[in-house]
């Protein structure tokens, strides 16, 4: 080992927002940690307590800048962008100690990214969805095409790459020249290895029943919370009587006392395993046969790699509709089915569901689908761009 490659890489990773944006860091910053060198990784996410708290649920802590959307009255949202500037400046002092910078989507990529233009660290951004967000899109070009944008190249830098979960739907290509890479969101690898035995023991389920799990995700959902506990009551006249049924539930945090609540309102067949989150989703996704969420891009990477049939209810209001873009690169490829909650009922939903679980051929094409769908390697391979990006300074 050369003295450069003895001497420990320091890489800064902004994460925060949802677990769609945290989960796959630590998934990459867990494959850095393979790479058979040395190396330094910190956290960087806001100060939102659904982001804190999952860090320290993996006995991380994080550096936490005061960002977030501007809201409420004039005065605070003065007050807001007033912390937002000194979290930049804050970030600014810090950005030179870094050998690369890594974005993993959210708000909080603004400013640590802006601060590695400025000091012309090398930075890569990672994008789980077929539609990039608004602060990939304003940092990832070559061309600028927003006032930001020219700022930042006539001080700054670009991106040394981009790396995306899944292809783009609307972004042309070509934009990104040799720069592109699309391998995949990481994904813990020990989701895909729960014990089917151990996870019904575990939730007090039966393991040889028929697991529907409905996913509300890290920050909940209520729409689609509401719409399942209806759905609930009906399957429970619907369901086939010689299949067994249960539901694992995680509700989100801040959905879990109403949805009880709604789902105590409903006659419903089978046990119910609810939990506002799920620490161990490898068992959560080892006892189920379908899935039922949101189509967050790293949701459903953890449910591709698990080989797991889903029916996707896309964020009506996610920017860019990117939500209803990734569900469709599932549909077109026979892994999952998409709904819109705005136009349907809880007895649509209940129909879909039933013909699934009356329809084993088509559950296992569709679990096969999304088998071939997944992207393993994905943390391994960001970490290889992570590492090539230091080489060039």
């Amino acid at each position: 080992m050369t003295d450069k490659e003895s001497k420990p890489l320091r890489i800064a990773i902004a994460a925060g927002g949802t677990g769609g944006h945290i989960m796959p860091a630590l998934a990459l910053a867990q494959a850095l940690n393979n790479i058979g060198r040395p190396v330094k990784v910190d956290f960087v996410c806001g100060n939102r307590p659904v982001e804190l708290d999952i860090y320290a649920k993996a006995g991380i802590k994080p550096m936490v800048l005061s960002v977030g959307a501007t809201s409420g009255t004039p005065l605070q949202k003065l007050w807001q962008r007033v912390a937002l500037g000194f979290s930049f400046l804050k970030f600014l002092l810090l950005a030179r100690r870094y050998d690369v910078m890594v974005g993993m989507g959210g708000y909080i990529t603004a400013p640590v990214l802006t601060a590695a233009c400025f000091a012309r660290v090398p930075y890569i951004l990672h994008d789980s969805n077929t539609v990039l967000g608004r602060v990939n899109r304003i940092l990832a070009p070559k061309a600028p095409t927003t006032a930001l944008e020219r700022v930042i190249r006539i001080f700054g830098s670009e991106a040394t790459a981009l790396a995306l979960g899944l292809p783009l739907a609307q972004i042309p290509e070509k934009v990104f020249a040799n720069r592109l890479h699309v391998i995949g969101t990481p994904v813990r690898l020990f989701i895909a290895k729960g014990d089917r035995k151990e996870a019904a023991k575990e939730m007090y389920l039966n393991p040889d029943a028929f697991t529907l799990f409905i996913n509300g995700g890290s920050l909940g959902a209520r729409g689609l919370n509401q719409l399942m506990a209806q759905t609930l009551g009906v399957l429970s006249a619907s369901w086939p009587n010689d299949v067994p049924m249960q539901v694992i539930w995680s509700t989100g945090q801040a959905n879990f006392e109403g949805t009880r609540e709604a789902l105590a309102a409903q006659p419903v067949k089978g046990q119910v395993f609810l939990a506002p989150s799920i620490e161990r989703m490898d068992l959560a996704y080892s006892l189920t046969n379908l899935v039922i969420c949101r189509a967050g891009g790293s949701t459903l990477a953890e449910m591709l790699l698990c080989g797991l049939p889903s029916i996707l209810f896309p964020l009506p209001i996610a920017a860019e509709d990117h939500q209803r873009h990734n569900a469709l690169a599932l549909v077109k490829e026979g892994a999952a089915i998409l709904l819109d909650e705005r136009e349907v009922d809880a007895k649509r939903v209940a129909s879909e569901i039933v013909k699934l679980v009356k329809d084993a051929k088509r559950l296992r094409k569709m679990a096969n689908a999304a088998r071939k769908m997944a992207s393993p390697d994905a943390a391994r391979d960001l970490a290889s761009i992570v590492v090539r990006a230091t080489e060039k300074r």
